[in-house]
């Protein structure tokens, strides 16, 4: 694969979710080991989760500072310049997430994750169905005990397909101004604490994948949408419900 490092350009255009290639810094011989999302799913989500967790950092101080509500732990407060170089890194090539600070990780199973940012986030949760597996959780678990349903599991098996389908497609996905798809690689050096392994972030770099096909232009109806009043009612909708979760009021009626 031929990447490429990403520089600045006020002619890119910008999409809204990308793949994240995740390494490991050999402490012996300083190599970067890819984690792969089929051998190593549970570290590969661990440290993706890290990532999405300092992307929200911010978004979500601000909402905890409007409630007047402190935060209980600061497990994913970024620490340091780097943390605070890739979220603002991610500001400059990324529009919608300079104007909404959010962003939510979608999985393919054994392959690279993707993080979707801004405005996509509400679509992919209130549009694309997101939502309604927690709704279908608490309703099953009422009605039979268990979230362990047929109907839960085959709900499930639909709605990550619609968001897997939304989060890859050409129509959101961050590019360069040559229309190629950029990636996020983030790489971590582990340091054992108390005994744990413990994962920092040491590096990372936004490329451009030369590798791949030339994404299709830019859906200008999709963009249009994103600009227009009916978005807000979404973006309304995804910060109310978590409100409510930071006030520990249960929402999923809602949801």
């Amino acid at each position: 694969m031929e990447i490429r490092p990403l520089g600045a350009s006020k002619n890119q255009n910008f999409g809204y979710s990308f793949r994240v290639n995740i390494c490991i810094k050999d402490g012996k011989t300083l190599e970067n080991v890819f984690v792969n999302p089929s051998k190593d799913t549970k570290l590969y989500k661990n440290l993706n989760s890290k990532i999405v967790g300092w992307l929200n950092e911010e978004y979500y101080g601000k909402l905890r500072k409007y409630l007047g509500i402190t935060k209980k732990t600061n497990s994913a407060q970024p620490e340091g310049d780097i943390h605070k170089e890739l979220i603002d890194k991610l500001k400059e090539i990324d529009s919608d997430y300079a104007k909404l600070n959010y962003v939510r990780s979608v999985y393919p199973k054994d392959k690279l994750g993707y993080i979707v940012t801004g405005a996509d986030v509400p679509i992919l949760e209130n549009i694309k169905g997101a939502k309604h597996i927690g709704t279908a959780k608490a309703d099953s678990k009422f009605t039979y005990g268990s979230t362990r349903t047929n109907y839960v599991r085959n709900l499930s098996q639909i709605i990550k397909g619609n968001m897997l389908n939304f989060a890859q497609s050409d129509d959101i996905l961050l590019r360069s101004k040559n229309d190629k798809e950029i990636m996020l690689r983030a790489i971590f050096k582990k340091n054992d604490k108390k005994g744990l392994p413990a994962y920092e972030l040491d590096s990372f770099e936004f490329h451009e994948n030369t590798s791949l096909p030339t994404l299709k232009p830019v859906n200008q109806a999709l963009e249009n949408y994103k600009n227009s009043s009916e978005i807000l009612n979404e973006i309304r909708q995804m910060v109310q419900h978590q409100i409510n979760r930071i006030k520990g009021v249960k929402s999923h009626n809602l949801w």
